[in-house]
């Protein structure tokens, strides 16, 4: 999975060559595109980790990148570590830390001089050797760290990080059967200790914290830590609350985690039902069955909101050339869940006390061969919308207009293609993925050299947008020159532009504590719903046959912001990892970028059933990006009805 820091990088170049015993220099943050005459001067560049950056906790090993600028042949070693040097005198290492403020000394050596300089990081946690001289708790790593509410019967986590090879009990006074509950040591990490304590499901409430208590420490020392943060106990009457989504259709969690373990069908609209509180999120009651976790930030409380009914009175089916729409009438928005399937597409509707009955359906569309419900839970209501077979929709879009959901089936665009213009009255937009941002954090990830993301993948949408245009498509582009876009800015640009397809581009990385050697890395295309697979073969199929990199792999996600635009097919291309030495100096040159450009418009030219054999040629007249702009939501939409 492509995983990429936003604060991957800053130039840190390291001026002048030092003796040993004296202090060693760090340099000013510059961009690696700084005077090449600073270059006489600063022999060793750092790109990755920036000075006095700060790692994960507990890291023991990290990365460094970074380049030399000295006459070959030169040698290079950190920490007293040998480091191959690339033919353009980058390198790549992946060395040990430990915790607090660590320091980098790196040594260049050419003609017989030497040249020294420093990068210092910090690796954050407390070092296990400081809690093995006598019972200690490590206050950073013990949990609960935020308030929690919880429900008679719900289970509490408890973990904390103390002195290895002892025991640890923690009690919670006030509390029915929480008066010593033991917790267990990870065998495969020392010092971590974990338990769960269930509430009494006769409890009442109470407001209470959880003191920890280590016996058996060296020389029988002991020792007791209370959690700041207090436990409460709610009345066994859900819900305790209710809170209204202030970010519809927001994702949510499987697990109360900041980030990461997202429920990939599920999405949170209106008012909800909240049942417990814990590490700053809310846990939303769906139905009798199901819930979900969401952060407190993405609700604000409705405490004093009354629950009405919500019925289904009526769905009314509504065909076009374009689309097959279908309007549910409630009495008021609600959580959904929604996934597509090869066949199918599979709607819950949550908070929904009755369904009438009431359709009013036609048999005309070319997507939707038939309608199936079920009601799988209380208040719930599930629709599958049945596909004919070996046919998929082009897209499928949903929101909710006051308390109408409506979902709409996106149809096959029809076009007919011009002699020689294979792609003919088709849209195209093309996101070169980032954004120019030259100060920490960056947008995106950096090359050894301090070639920037952004930089590349505009390079690579401005050379593949004349071959597109030359095949006869109407081709947009998120990013032209030095324009800021945010994610929701893309989708919305391209939703404006009616796009038939939406093909993002980036280069990868790595998290700073993965080892970047331990096997090859090379491109990967990434897509989200079955009516995107195609497309998302066909790219990857040419990068398989023209990009002279390892394949990584045709990636299904449902984390990724861009695969996940359902409107139309969408995918997400990894060309190469900037982060490697040799790759990088592919992606810096239009020589190199040569393979990813054919593989990409030959993939799209497959997906449309056509091959550059069937484009005329042309010349095309190259824009220089700093004279285009772009196009307003107004400009050549063609908008779906």
């Amino acid at each position: 999975m492509r995983m990429k820091r936003n604060f991957f990088l800053i130039l840190a170049t390291l001026w002048g060559s030092c003796v040993w015993g004296q202090p060693f220099p760090t340099a000013p943050y510059l961009p690696a595109q700084a005077a090449r005459a600073q270059q006489e001067n600063a022999p060793i560049t750092v790109q990755f980790p920036y000075e006095n950056m700060k790692v994960s906790r507990h890291a023991d090993h990290i990365f460094l990148f970074g380049q030399v600028f000295l006459p070959q042949p030169a040698s290079l070693a950190i920490n007293g570590i040998p480091v191959d040097l690339f033919k353009n005198g980058t390198f790549l290492a992946y060395l040990p830390v430990t915790e607090g403020n660590f320091e980098f000394l790196l040594t260049a050596v050419s003609g017989g001089q030497t040249y020294q300089a420093v990068r210092y990081v910090q690796v954050p946690g407390t070092p296990l050797q400081q809690l093995t001289p006598k019972a200690a708790f490590d206050p950073e790593e013990t949990f609960p760290r935020q308030p929690v509410a919880l429900r008679p019967g719900s289970q509490l986590p408890l973990q904390t990080r103390a002195t290895p090879g002892a025991q640890v009990t923690a009690r919670l006074p006030g509390l029915k059967k929480a008066k010593k509950i033991e917790l267990t040591e990870d065998a495969n990490n020392p010092g971590i200790y974990r338990g769960t304590f269930t509430v009494d499901p006769k409890q009442k409430p109470k407001t209470t914290h959880i003191f920890y208590t280590l016996t058996k420490g060296p020389n029988a020392t002991r020792s007791h830590y209370k959690v700041p943060a207090p436990v409460r106990i709610l009345p066994n009457e859900p819900p305790y609350t209710f809170a209204r989504i202030n970010t519809p259709g927001i994702k949510v969690r499987k697990r109360p985690t900041s980030s990461g373990n997202l429920y990939p069908d599920y999405r949170a609209y209106g008012t909800v039902r909240v049942l417990e509180e814990r590490d700053g999120q809310y846990l939303l009651q769906l139905n009798d069955r199901e819930t979900a976790w969401l952060e407190k930030t993405r609700l604000d409380d409705a405490p004093d909101f009354t629950e009405e009914p919500n019925t289904l009175s009526f769905i009314r089916q509504q065909t076009t050339e374009t689309r097959t729409r279908f309007t549910f009438t409630l009495n008021r928005p609600a959580p959904i869940k929604i996934h597509e399937y090869k066949d199918r597409l599979e709607l819950t509707l949550y908070y929904v006390d009755g369904f009438e009955q009431n359709f009013s359906l036609d048999n005309i569309s070319p997507v939707v061969s038939s309608i199936d419900w079920a009601e799988p839970g209380e208040q719930t209501v599930a629709f599958r919308f049945n596909f004919p077979a070996q046919t998929l929709p082009w897209g499928y879009g949903y929101s909710f207009d006051d308390n109408q959901f409506v979902l709409d089936f996106y149809h096959t665009p029809q076009h007919t293609a011009a002699a020689g213009q294979p792609l003919a009255g088709q849209h195209i937009v093309l996101d070169a993925g980032h954004s120019p941002h030259r100060q920490i954090p960056y947008d995106g990830a950096v090359g050894p050299t301090g070639y920037l993301e952004y930089e590349g993948t505009l390079a690579l949408a401005e050379e593949l947008k004349p071959l597109l245009e030359q095949a006869g498509a109407t081709v947009f582009m998120t990013r032209q020159g030095d324009n800021q876009m945010a994610l929701q800015d893309r989708y919305d640009y391209a939703k404006a532009h009616a796009a038939d397809l939406f093909v993002s581009l980036h280069y990868n990385a790595l998290p700073e504590t993965a080892n970047p050697f331990t096997r090859p890395h090379g491109f990967s295309v990434y897509y989200t719903y079955p009516h995107s697979l195609k497309l998302a073969q066909s790219v990857h199929k040419a990068y398989a046959k023209y990009v002279p990199l390892t394949d990584s792999g045709l990636i299904e996600n449902d984390i990724l912001f861009i695969p996940r635009m359902s409107e139309y097919p969408s995918i997400l291309v990894e060309s190469a990892f900037l982060i490697l030495p040799e790759q990088e100096d592919l992606i810096r040159t239009r020589e190199g970028r040569a393979s990813f450009v054919k593989a990409l418009y030959e993939g799209i030219l497959n997906f449309y059933g056509a091959t550059p054999a069937d484009v005329t040629p042309a010349r095309v007249a190259q824009t220089p990006a700093a004279a285009v702009t772009t196009p307003s939501p107004e400009v050549h939409s063609k908008p779906r009805n």
